[in-house]
C-alpha cells in the first residue's frame, strides 16, 4: 500500500476510471550534500534548509493550542489557517505542493518534445505528439462527438450478451469485471490473470444506498449528469436510459465488497481453473471476455471479491442487452470526455470535480496536458527526468538512512516481549530479506514501436490503453522479481509489497520536506525516516505479517504470538473507531488498520533510528531555537502530514480511503508513543493523553 494514498482524496477505483486523476510527481533537486542524513555542523550551513532554519516552519506553530490537546493542530495551525486549496484541486498537502514544483520541470521536458524536429529523439517526438494532441481543444470543439460516434453506433447495435462482454473487454471500456495480471500467491515467480469486481460510476456503494446526508443529492446529480451526457451526444430516451443505468448500478453496488474485505488476502485471492470459472460464476460469457483480451490460453485465474463477481455474473444474464448498451454508451462517452468538445469536458468537470469533490474552478488546459502526458507516458518522462535531475550519489544518502531504519527495526524485534523466540527469528529473517528500491528502475518500459498522432487524441488514448494491456499480458511470460518497480521515478510517493517483501522510494519523494540534505537530522528522521519505517511496517502489518521473507503465504507465527499481535491490533482498531471527524461518521478502524499499523510502526522505528544516529553523532541532541532533538523529530512528523481538504473530498476520504485523515495520522500515533509524552511534558489533563496501559505498542 502506498504512503501518499492518504492525501490523494480521489483514490476511489470507480472514479479513477472517470476522472483525469493524475499521479502528481516530482524530481529531486541536485545538490552537494554536507551529510548523508542532514547537516551535522553545530553552525547552520550556508546552504539553508528549505523549510525554516533547520527543516520545520516554526512560524506555523500555535501559541494557543497545547501539544497534548491536538498535536497536529499545534504544529500546523498557522499553515492550516493561511493556506487555501488551489484552483482545480480538492485538497492541499506537501505532496501536492511538491507536485506543483515538479510540474514546472515536467513542462520543460514536454515542451522540448513539442518543439522536436524531425531528427529529434523518438521519445521526445512521442511526448510532443501526445501533448499537442491533448492540448488542441480548438479541434476537439470543432469535432464534437464525431471522434467516438462510430463507437457509439456499434454499442447500440449490440445484440447478444457475447457482444456486450466483448465490448466490456475493450481496455478503454467500463466493465463490471476488472482484469489485470497479478502474482500467484503460491508461486511468486509467475503472474496470473486476475479478475476483480467493478462497474459503478459513483465512488462507493453507500453513494447509492444512504438516504441521509448528501447522498440523495449525489444520486440526483449523477442522474442529471447521465441525462445531460446523452442529450449532448444526441442520444434519444435520455431519461429512461438514466433510470435504467442508476437502477443497474444500484444493484451492482449492493453486491460490492467493502474496502476492509478487499484488503483481506485470506478471502480475496480465489485461485481456480478457467474451466471452473463458468461453473462458479455462470451468466457471464467468460470465454468471449478472455478471448477479447487475448488471454483465453490461460488455464487458471485469480478471482478477487469472488462472491461479488459471482453475483454480478448472474445479474449480467438477467439484465436486458439494451440496458447494457445504454450503460456502456454512457461510460464510453465519460471515459473520453476530456478529449471531446467543451460541452462534454465541462459537464464531466461539473459533476465529478464540483459536485463530488467541491472543486469550483478547473486548472488550465496547459496544466492538464502536462499532467496527462506525465501520467500516460510516465516511464518516458521519468527516464528523461532522471537524466537531468537525479544524481546517482543521492542513492547512497538514502541507503545510509535506510540502514539506520533497518537497524532500529532489528533492535525493536530483539526487545519485544510479546514475540516468542521462533517468531522473533522468522521476523528478523524477513526483515533482512526486504528489498529496498530507491530512485529509479534499472530497466525501462519500451514504447518505441508506438507512433502518436497530434491530430488524433482519441486514437492516441486507445494506443496507450492497448500498450498498457500488452505490457500486462507480457508479465504472464515473465519471471517477476522484487527488483521490478511499481511506480515511475518522478512519483512523490512510497510503497510496499507484501508479495515481494519489498519497499520502494522513487526519486520524487526524496526532496524537501520529505528529505532535505540541509535540514537537521531529526527532521529527516521524522519525515522520510517515518515514511521508510511506515513502508517497512507494512511488511509486518495485519496483512504483511501473513507472508514470509520470500513473499509467500506462510504462518511463521506461533499461536500464542499471533494472539498477542491480534490483541494489540484490536486495541488500535478501537482507538480509531472512536475518532469521529464528521457528524455521525466515524473512522473505520478495521478498514484503516494496515495503514494505522504502518503509521505507528514508522514513527516508532524512525524515532529509535534517530536515537541510534545520535549515538554515532552525539552533538545531534543539541537544542535548536529552544527545541530539543526529540521535539524536532515529532514536529517534523506532524509537519510532513499536514493537509487541507474540501468538505466533499474529506467525506470521501473517510468513507473509502485505507488511511485515516491527516490529523489522525498524527494524533492517533503520537498518543501511543512514550517518547512524545516525555518530549512535550504531556500530562493526564491533556485531551490526547492515554494512560500507559492503554498505549498500543506493536512493532
Amino acid at each position: 500500500m502506498n504512503y501518499r494514498n492518504c492525501l490523494s482524496i480521489l483514490s476511489i477505483t470507480s472514479q479513477l476510471q472517470k476522472l483525469e486523476v493524475k499521479i502528481i510527481t516530482t524530481i529531486i533537486v541536485s545538490a552537494t550534500f554536507p551529510c548523508y542524513i542532514g547537516a551535522q555542523t553545530t553552525e547552520f550551513s550556508k546552504d539553508k534548509a528549505a523549510f525554516g532554519n533547520w527543516g520545520v516552519e516554526t512560524q506555523f506553530i500555535s501559541k494557543s493550542i497545547l501539544p497534548g490537546n491536538d498535536f497536529y493542530a499545534y504544529v500546523n495551525d498557522g499553515w492550516l489557517k493561511s493556506k487555501t486549496i488551489p484552483t482545480g484541486s480538492s485538497g492541499l498537502s506537501n505532496y501536492s505542493e511538491v507536485g506543483n514544483q515538479v510540474n514546472e520541470r515536467i513542462a520543460k521536458v514536454i515542451h522540448e518534445g513539442s518543439d522536436a524536429k524531425s531528427g529529434a529523439d523518438n521519445s521526445q517526438k512521442q511526448i510532443g505528439a501526445l501533448y499537442l494532441g491533448y492540448l488542441d481543444t480548438e479541434n476537439m470543439d470543432k469535432l464534437g462527438i464525431k471522434p467516438i460516434q462510430k463507437d457509439l453506433e456499434q454499442i447500440f447495435a449490440l445484440s447478444s450478451y457475447k457482444d456486450v462482454a466483448k465490448w466490456m473487454a475493450n481496455p478503454k471500456s467500463f466493465s463490471i469485471i476488472g482484469i489485470r495480471t497479478g502474482p500467484d500467491l503460491n508461486d511468486r515467480s509467475r503472474f496470473l490473470v486476475t479478475l476483480s469486481e467493478s462497474g459503478i460510476g459513483l465512488p462507493a456503494p453507500e453513494w447509492y444506498q444512504k438516504q441521509d446526508g448528501p447522498y440523495p443529492g449525489y444520486r440526483k446529480a449523477y442522474k442529471d449528469y447521465i441525462i445531460h451526457t446523452f442529450q449532448l451526444a444526441g442520444i434519444k430516451n435520455a431519461d429512461k436510459r438514466a433510470n435504467d443505468i442508476l437502477e443497474l448500478e444500484t444493484k451492482l453496488a449492493s453486491m460490492q465488497w467493502t474496502p476492509a474485505q478487499i484488503r483481506d488476502s485470506k478471502i480475496n485471492s480465489h485461485l481456480l481453473s478457467t474451466s471452473e470459472l463458468n461453473r462458479y460464476a455462470p451468466g457471464f460469457p467468460w470465454k468471449t471476455f478472455l478471448a477479447s483480451r487475448r488471454v483465453d490460453h490461460v488455464s487458471e485465474v485469480i478471482l478477487q471479491a469472488d462472491s461479488a463477481i459471482k453475483a454480478k455474473a448472474a445479474l449480467f444474464a438477467k439484465t436486458p442487452v439494451e440496458v447494457w448498451s445504454s450503460y456502456l454508451a454512457f461510460h464510453w462517452i465519460v471515459n473520453h470526455s476530456t478529449i471531446l468538445s467543451e460541452d462534454f469536458r465541462k459537464s464531466q468537470f461539473d459533476f465529478y470535480s464540483t459536485a463530488l469533490n467541491g472543486i469550483s474552478k478547473d486548472i488550465s488546459r496547459e496544466q492538464k496536458s502536462i499532467r496527462y502526458v506525465n501520467n500516460r507516458l510516465g516511464q518516458i518522462v521519468g527516464k528523461l527526468y532522471v537524466e537531468r535531475y537525479f544524481p546517482r550519489e543521492t542513492l547512497k544518502r538514502i541507503e545510509d538512512l535506510v540502514g539506520y531504519i533497518r537497524k532500529a527495526f532489528a533492535v525493536r524485534l530483539d526487545n519485544l516481549d510479546w514475540l516468542d523466540e521462533s517468531s522473533r527469528k522468522e521476523a528478523k529473517a524477513k526483515l533482512d530479506a526486504v528489498t529496498v528500491r530507491i530512485g529509479y528502475p534499472e530497466v525501462w518500459r519500451d514504447y518505441s514501436s508506438i507512433k502518436f498522432d497530434a491530430k488524433d487524441p482519441i486514437g492516441n488514448e486507445q494506443l496507450i490503453a492497448k500498450a498498457n494491456w500488452d505490457y500486462e499480458r507480457s508479465l504472464l511470460q515473465k519471471v517477476f522479481t522484487s527488483k521490478d518497480w511499481y511506480q515511475v521515478p518522478q512519483t512523490v510517493d512510497a510503497t510496499s509489497s507484501k508479495l515481494y517483501n519489498s519497499i520502494e522510494f522513487p526519486a520524487g519523494i526524496l526532496q524537501p520536506p520529505f528529505f532535505d540534505p540541509f535540514a537537521d537530522p531529526a527532521v529527516n528522521f521524522g519525515a522520510i525516516g517515518a515514511i521508510i519505517g511506515h513502508e517497512l511496517g507494512h511488511c509486518f502489518d495485519d496483512e504483511g505479517s501473513r507472508f514470509d521473507g520470500q513473499g509467500l503465504v506462510h504462518d511463521w507465527w506461533t499461536n500464542q504470538t499471533r494472539k498477542q499481535f491480534e490483541e494489540r491490533t484490536k486495541l488500535l482498531i478501537e482507538q480509531y473507531d472512536s475518532f469521529s471527524p464528521l457528524d455521525g461518521i466515524h473512522i473505520n478502524g478495521k478498514q484503516t488498520l494496515g495503514e494505522n499499523i504502518g503509521d505507528l510502526t514508522g514513527a516508532e522505528v524512525a524515532y529509535e533510528a534517530y536515537q541510534l544516529y545520535c549515538k554515532d553523532y552525539a552533538d545531534q541532541q543539541r537544542v535548536l531555537n529552544g527545541y530539543t532533538g526529540d521535539q524536532r523529530y515529532f514536529l517534523s512528523f506532524a509537519q510532513v502530514n499536514r493537509s487541507l481538504y474540501t468538505p466533499e473530498a474529506y467525506r470521501m476520504n473517510v468513507s473509502q480511503n485505507y488511511h485515516a485523515p491527516a490529523e489522525y495520522r498524527v494524533n492517533g500515533v503520537v498518543r501511543n508513543m512514550n517518547a512524545w509524552y516525555k518530549a512535550f511534558n504531556i500530562n493526564p489533563e491533556d485531551k490526547l493523553y492515554l494512560s500507559p496501559e492503554k498505549r498500543v505498542r506493536i512493532w
